[in-house]
Order: structure tokens, then C-alpha cells, then sequence
């Protein structure tokens, strides 16, 4: 407990006996007994003896007790309740004249204000104020004005005689003495609870009167304006109160022997008070915003006088009391910078505190909202920062040794505590948080970090920390984020001290150290214990490099296709499962590569390239061409039948895929392919060549004096001719290859098949002519038959070709009729357009902007007779 309040006496052995007291502005009214109206004036002294002056009385006022007395200063008017009637006194008067006496109250027994402030339209301040009575059973409501009060509604009836009222909003609570109910202004009834066992139930308003206090015996339950309970807790007292009030932040309870002070959150007793037989507790408000309580007995009057805040919060802090020194912050009159600094200062200790009674949470979360320094809330966990800064960090509490179980909950708060901070860093920087409202007391030794790459780094290398510590599952996660920010130097010393060397390659290949990257998957390669054991992580490393690293992906990726050629091969063609970053890798630099490291790479790496990627460089495609011409043309290297077999068989499938590809292909540059293939094979090859060059006649000359093959030269022509150009004559030059073949040497330069017969095979050259006429000219292929075919045989080609060359005619001809019929009929519409003439005048107007046209104006004309300016057209 601490001192809160201090009992200053204001009126001793007053020979009249109190029965009601009030206070507002320094000022004490009090009622008594024997009916006198007194009014005192309260002016705080240099010792606890305060000086107190008779301001003004009314001792003929009545000759009853005044049971209940309460002032309105904003109408300067006095309500007292005496011999069960409302009465108002003038308080501007020295004798507190009767203005006057509600008679419709007369069975009164119990009355509550209600008073409020407003500001007008006008801007001006206005105060309202509502009366309540009990009235018998009855609740009889007024309103002031014009200096009278004047009924506000009908009355309420109520189920029995009130004890105690108060206004709460646009509803009063009422206490029957054995339950309370809220009765609201339109006439609804809610019953709450029972009243206990007390004969004398309490209500007391709490802030703003949106609140309520209703004793039940030894507890205070708490509710709000519309009778629902606003805590899950009940307030306990030692014994019955007997008189409760409500000064923010405390409540104080007169209980039989004693007044005890408390508060409701946190739930504590502040303060005990030995008072004389007090039996009435009252608070003065100000309109300057402070208040005064009172606590009065039969003959004497003290004030709890407050005790200055600036005093009470040590005393709260050196017991750890944060919450109640964050309230009394609220209600401390000072300004409001001094009010801010407190409230940090205070709950930085709250933060701390509670990291020290191992409630890890809510300190993360206090911190979080006060914006401390990341180095400060680091720095209370072991191993976190280095330890010649973490000795120069000073701290209001001794921080615990954590481990075990303690570690592992307090790292997973500091862990949502960096998320949180995390993302507004990461956002802009025009959001980063440049303020440093860390407590002057704790940060000498911690250095602000303005830097918003700074704070990444520090939040991202102790995220690090955490997960090795408490899910070593979420550390590649954070190390492969696009925006982490882990400290190299420091992440591969705990990374290494953890021996997680696959996170570490992660950690140095983000941060473009690739080299040692590398390094270190080699060393880890053959080491059986290592995670990294295996070729397999060194090419999924060099997949991701790209093409400005190629020179580090030759240099580190050489012994792969040395010892494992076809993993080694994927560096370069990525796989299924990821394409990385090869498909970007300059081609023309890998070629030459393979071809001086693992040149049986050569022809899968080019066509993965070409078939898979669709590369159209020619290079490519030549390479490719020439590998294939090669391994085809290569010696036998063994003299094994068996291998030789096996050898051969290897070679008739790139022999296919040699003449697939030249057929196919469109990007190889045949003129110089050719000179690299030989005359004494490769005969179909260099057809394809020569056909790609529009050399046919040599081409054709290889299918039919050097393969003996009809039916591949007759493929050849339907592939390469033309209605014009040079092929156009294909069909022309296989018949003459037909009627006189070559002996020796074909015009291609290789050799012939030796001729088993000379006799010249005319059913070939007759089904020539009859299948292909319309591709062959008549004039020249009689030229070019021998005598041998006579014109009998020649008859149906000679019918067919003169059927075929009329037909042609007779097209054209059709074709010319309908043409000059055509220009006939546009010349007729173009007549008809010149005929037209469009006239304008001066009261000619555009049919879209209803302005004239001038001489120099450009127009449009529409079908429909419509002219409009030239410039109008496309908003019609």
C-alpha cells in the first residue's frame, strides 16, 4: 500500500449535527439535523490545517433534517431535501434564501441530478439539468429553466419505495431494499440483483456517469447504462460498506470502523484511513477539473486531500504497482509532454517487469507499442548480440538467465515481436519508424538505429538466432525471402556453429558471395556426414547463376561433367523439376566448352537446345549437322565384330536423325555444309543440300545415277517445284536424267552405280508424263524423247496436254470477259459520281454543328444528302 490520500480537518466538534454535506470549487455545504443550511469555504494551508470560513447560511430554513443537500454552480442554486420536499435555495445570496419549494415533491425521499455540458449552434456553452425524486413509488422527473424546475415527462411508477437513485445516461437506477432495477426514461424496467443482505443499498456514479457501483453486501458489482455487467469480476471489501465514492482512479468505502481506498483494475487496497465515526462520503468537483472528497460524521468534516501524483508514483513503482501509476498518469495535472514521457517511462518498467516474472508476451507487446530499440529488447536474451555490447546495456531490473523451457517460450515472443516490427519496415520508408521513444534511463548504451537497413539486418540475423533455436524448419524460408537481410559475417558463424551448411550455401548464394558458395559444396562433395554430400547440389547451385556468372559456372562445373556427364549435362539444360536460369546462358560459350570438356555432350546439349527450346541460330544448327556428319563418318575404333555391329547400329539412328533434321530444319547454311560433306557417301545428304542450294539437276542426278532411286527423285520434285522460277523445271530435268542417264560421275560429283542394263525403261518416262503433264512442258519433253517411244505411246499424253493447255486458254479467257465487264460498270458508277452536284450557299448549315460553311471550308458528303465540315464527320 501507499499514501494516497491525507485526512485534513476542516470542521471539528460542530455543535449541530451533520446529516448531509456537498462541495464544489472549494466551497462546503453541509445540512444538518436541526435543519440549518451552512456553507463553508475550504482554502488549502501550508500545514495539514486548512483555513475554513462561514461563507453563508440559512438557519430558518427549516425545522426538519436535511437529509440530501447538492448544488448547481452553473445557476448558482442550492437542492436540499428536508421533511420529504425538494427545495431550491439562491446561492448567490449571503443567507441562501428558499427561491423555492417543489410541493408536487412532498413524500419525497430520495433525489439525483443529472447535469451536463453542451456548446450550442451558436458556439455558446450550455448546461442542462435533469431532477429526479422518488416519490413514494414513484419516480417524478423535472428539468431547470427560467429559474424553476418544470416536469420533464409523466411519472414512472415503480414496485416499491426507492432507497437510493441515480441517474445513469437516459436511465436511473434505483435500489429497493432487496434488489436494484433500471428504469429508463420511456418507461422500460429492467431488474438486475438482489441487494444482499444490506438494509441500506449503495449506488455510486464512476466516470461520466456511463458507469454504476451497486453494493451487494461485501462486494461492489459494476454495470453500465443499459444494466449489463462491464467486468467478469466483482470488487471485495473486508465488511459491508457503508457509504461508497468514486475519485478517479480510486473508490473509497467507509466501512464501521475505518475508510479503505481501492481500485478496480488493478484490483488492490491502497490505502486504510482511521477516521472518527465517519458516516458521509461525498466528492466536490471542480470546473477546473479537479475535486476534493469529504468524509463527514455527526460533528466533524475532513478532506481527503490528494496526495500529489508526482509523490505517489515512485511510491507505486518501488512496489511494482504499474497499472495504478498508469491511472493516476491520466488524472495528473500537468502538461501533456510531461504526462507522455511518464506514461513511456512507466510502462518500459511495466515491459521489463514482466519479462522478468516470465510473462514473455505481454512484455513483447508492450514493447512493440512503445517502439523500443531493437538492441534493448535483443539485448535480454543470451547469445543474442555480442557480449561487449550487451555489458554496456543497463537495465532498472536484474534480467534472468533463461533456459530450458524459458528460453524456448521467451524466444518465441521476441520471434511475433520482430514479425511485427518487421513488415512496416519493409513496406517504405517513408512509414519507418524514426522515433526513438526509448526511456533516456535505459538507452545511454544503446545506440539509435536510424537506418532502416539497419533494423532489417538486426531483426533478420536475431530471427536467425531464434529459429536455430526453436524450428530449425523455418531458417531456409527466412534466408531464401527476395528482402532478407540476415548479416553474413554473423549468420555463417552461428550457421557453421549449428552445422547447417545447406542453410549457410543459401545464406551466400542471396548475398552473391557465390564463389565461396561453391567452395564449400566441393569440400562437403565427399564428405559422407555432410548434408551436401553429392554432385546433385552443386548443379542445382550453378542452374540459378545466369549468365553473368558463366565464367564461375565453367570453372565450378567441369568436374561434374567430367565424373558424371549426364547430371553434369543439366547445368546447362536444367531439368523437369526447374528450369532455373539456363535457358538464359549464352549457347555459342557452352558449345565451345563441352567441346573442350565432355565433347560427347555436344549433340544432346544441341538438340535439347534446337528441339526443346526452339533456338533458330544457325551456328547451332550447323554445329549440330556437322557433329552428326562426324560420328557417322568416323572410323571403327574396334576391330571386335560384335562392337563393330553394335557400332553400326549407333550410326544408321544419327544417320536418321541427320536426314530428319536437314529436311527439317530451316536455319542451317547449306553452302557451307556442303563443302564439308564427302562424294563417296552421304549421297542423300548432299541431295537435301544441293535441293536447299536449287542445284536439282545434280540433286535429281544423285537419286537416279547414283542411289538408282526413282520414287525418292520423284519426291524430291514434288518437294521443290514451282509453278515458276527454277522449279519449275524439276519434272523437265528428271525426264531428261530419265531418257539419258550418266555414266562415270554425276554432275554432283559422285560416283555411279555400275549399270546392269542400258535398255531404256519407257513405261517409267510414259507414267512420268501421264501423272505430272501439267508440271512438264509438251514442246520440251518431245525434244528430249528418244526414238524408242513412238508418237502411238505418246498419244494420251500428247490428248491429255493439248485438253490441259485448252482448258488454260479457255479459263483466261472467261477470266478477261469478266474483268472488262467490270471496269465497264465502275466506269458507268464513276459517271454517275461526276454527275453529282453538291450545292452551297450561305444558308447551307453542317448537319452535326449547325454552323455555315465558309469558302476555304472542307466538307463531307453523306449518302443520305447530309454535308457536314470535314472536321465534324466523326462526331456524327
Amino acid at each position: 500500500m501507499h499514501d494516497a490520500y491525507e485526512a485534513i480537518p476542516i470542521l471539528e466538534k460542530l455543535p449541530l449535527q451533520i446529516e448531509a454535506v456537498t462541495a464544489y470549487d472549494g466551497n462546503l455545504v453541509v445540512g444538518t439535523r436541526q435543519g440549518h443550511l451552512l456553507m463553508y469555504t475550504v482554502t488549502p494551508g501550508t500545514t495539514r490545517r486548512w483555513d475554513v470560513a462561514l461563507l453563508c447560511s440559512n438557519k430558518n430554513f427549516s425545522r426538519k433534517p436535511i437529509v440530501q443537500v447538492a448544488v448547481i454552480p452553473e445557476h448558482q442554486i442550492i437542492v436540499s431535501l428536508s421533511d420529504n420536499v425538494v427545495s431550491v435555495h439562491d446561492l448567490t445570496v449571503f443567507n441562501l434564501p428558499l427561491l423555492c419549494t417543489m410541493t408536487q415533491t412532498k413524500g419525497a425521499t430520495a433525489f439525483d441530478l443529472d447535469i451536463k455540458h453542451h456548446v450550442s449552434l451558436t458556439g455558446d456553452a450550455v448546461v442542462t439539468v435533469r431532477l429526479v425524486v422518488a416519490v413514494r413509488r414513484k419516480l417524478q422527473l423535472f428539468y431547470w429553466k427560467a429559474r424553476k424546475f418544470h416536469q420533464l415527462r409523466e411519472d414512472l411508477a415503480l414496485p416499491d419505495v426507492p432507497r437510493a437513485l441515480t441517474w445513469c445516461m437516459e436511465a436511473i437506477a434505483v435500489a429497493f431494499k432487496h434488489e436494484y432495477w433500471l428504469v429508463k426514461l420511456t418507461g422500460e424496467q429492467k431488474e438486475l440483483f438482489a441487494t444482499g443482505r444490506s438494509q441500506e443499498p449503495l449506488i455510486t456514479r464512476m466516470v461520466d456517469g456511463e458507469q454504476l457501483a451497486l453494493a451487494h453486501d461485501k462486494e461492489t458489482i459494476f454495470v453500465n447504462a443499459a444494466g449489463n455487467a462491464t467486468c467478469s469480476y466483482t470488487l471485495k471489501w473486508v465488511e459491508q460498506p457503508l457509504a461508497l465514492a468514486y475519485d478517479k482512479p480510486y473508490l473509497i468505502a467507509i466501512l464501521s470502523k475505518t475508510i479503505e481506498i481501492k481500485t478496480t483494475e488493478p484490483q488492490i487496497t491502497v490505502q486504510v484511513l482511521n477516521l472518527d465515526k465517519p458516516k458521509l462520503l461525498v466528492v466536490g468537483h471542480s470546473t477546473k477539473g479537479k475535486s476534493q472528497v469529504y468524509v463527514a460524521s455527526t460533528s466533524h468534516v475532513w478532506c481527503l486531500h490528494t496526495i500529489p501524483i508526482s509523490q505517489q508514483i515512485p511510491q507505486l513503482l518501488a512496489e511494482k504497482q504499474f497499472g495504478l501509476a498508469l491511472k493516476l498518469v491520466d488524472v495528473w495535472d500537468e502538461a501533456e509532454d510531461a504526462k507522455n514521457q511518464m506514461q513511456k517511462h512507466i510502462q518500459h518498467l511495466q515491459a521489463i517487469h514482466l519479462f522478468c516474472s516470465k510473462k514473455y508476451p505481454e512484455a513483447m507487446e508492450l514493447f512493440f507499442s512503445l517502439n523500443t530499440d531493437l538492441p534493448f529488447v535483443i539485448g535480454m536474451f543470451p547469445d543474442m548480440v555480442p557480449e561487449e555490447y550487451r555489458s554496456r546495456l543497463r537495465y532498472p531490473y536484474p534480467i534472468p538467465v533463461l533456459s530450458g523451457t524459458d528460453l524456448e517460450q521467451a524466444l518465441q515472443s521476441l520471434v511475433h515481436f520482430l514479425l511485427q516490427i518487421r513488415p512496416q519496415l519493409s513496406i517504405s520508408d517513408s512509414r519507418l519508424r524514426t522515433e526513438d521513444s526509448t526511456d533516456s534511463n535505459f538507452s545511454s548504451a544503446a545506440a539509435s538505429l536510424k537506418s532502416r537497413n539497419e533494423k532489417l539486418q538486426i531483426i533478420d540475423t536475431t530471427l536467425l538466432k531464434c529459429y536455430l533455436q526453436t524450428n530449425d524448419s523455418l531458417v531456409q524460408p527466412l534466408l531464401q525471402k527476395r528482402d532478407s537481410r540476415v548479416s553474413v559475417v554473423e549468420g555463417e558463424r552461428v550457421l557453421r556453429h549449428a552445422h547447417k551448411y545447406a542453410e549457410l550455401v543459401i545464406l551466400l548464394q542471396t548475398r552473391g558471395l557465390h564463389q565461396r558458395a561453391l567452395q564449400l559444396l566441393i569440400r562437403h562433395a565427399k564428405r559422407p556426414d555432410s548434408p551436401l554430400i553429392g554432385h546433385h547440389h552443386t548443379v542445382a547451385y550453378l542452374q540459378n547463376l545466369g549468365p553473368e556468372h558463366i565464367d564461375l559456372i565453367f570453372e565450378y562445373g567441369g568436374w561434374v561433367l567430367k565424373l558424371h556427364p549426364e547430371d553434369g549435362l543439366k547445368i546447362f539444360i536444367g531439368d523437369k523439376s526447374s528450369l532455373g536460369e539456363v535457358d538464359q546462358l549464352p549457347r555459342p560459350k557452352i558449345l565451345n566448352f563441352l567441346k573442350k570438356t565432355e565433347k560427347s555432350l555436344v549433340i544432346p546439349y544441341l538438340e535439347h537446345v534446337i528441339e526443346e527450346w526452339g533456338d533458330t541460330t544457325p551456328l547451332l544448327h550447323n554445329e549440330l549437322i556437322h557433329q552428326y556428319r562426324d560420328l557417322i563418318t568416323a572410323p571403327h575404333l574396334s576391330s571386335d565384330p560384335a562392337d563393330v555391329e553394335e557400332e553400326k547400329g549407333r550410326r544408321k539412328i544419327v544417320h536418321e536423325k541427320l536426314l530428319k533434321f536437314l529436311n527439317r530444319s530451316e536455319y542451317y547454311t547449306a553452302a557451307t555444309l556442303l563443302v564439308h560433306f564427302p562424294y563417296d557417301s552421304l549421297h542423300e545428304e548432299r541431295a537435301v543440300l544441293l535441293g536447299r542450294l536449287s542445284q536439282h539437276h545434280q540433286a535429281l542426278s544423285i537419286y537416279i545415277n547414283t542411289l538408282r532411286d526413282t520414287q525418292a527423285a520423284l519426291s524430291y520434285c514434288q518437294k521443290h517445284y514451282t509453278a515458276s522460277g527454277s522449279g519449275s523445271e524439276v519434272y523437265l530435268m528428271l525426264l531428261k536424267l530419265l531418257v539419258s542417264p550418266v555414266e562415270g560421275k554425276s554432275p554432283a560429283g559422285s560416283p555411279l552405280k555400275q549399270q546392269q542394263t542400258k535398255q531404256l525403261d519407257v513405261e517409267t518416262i510414259l507414267e512420268l508424263l501421264q501423272n505430272y503433264l501439267h508440271c512438264i512442258d509438251l514442246g520440251q519433253a518431245l525434244k528430249v524423247l528418244p526414238d524408242e517411244v513412238t508418237v502411238q505411246l505418246l498419244k494420251p499424253f500428247i490428248h491429255a496436254s493439248l485438253n490441259c493447255a485448252s482448258t488454260v486458254c479457255r479459263q483466261k479467257q472467261i477470266a478477261r470477259g469478266l474483268t472488262q465487264s467490270l471496269k465497264l460498270q465502275t466506269s458507268e458508277e464513276l459517271v454517275a459520281c461526276q454527275r453529282l452536284k453538291i450545292l452551297l450557299s450561305e444558308y447551307t448549315y453542317c448537319a452535326v454543328c449547325s454552323k455555315r460553311f465558309t469558302k476555304h471550308s472542307a466538307f463531307a458528303w453523306y449518302p443520305n444528302g447530309d454535308i457536314v465540315h470535314f472536321s465534324c464527320q466523326n462526331q456524327r
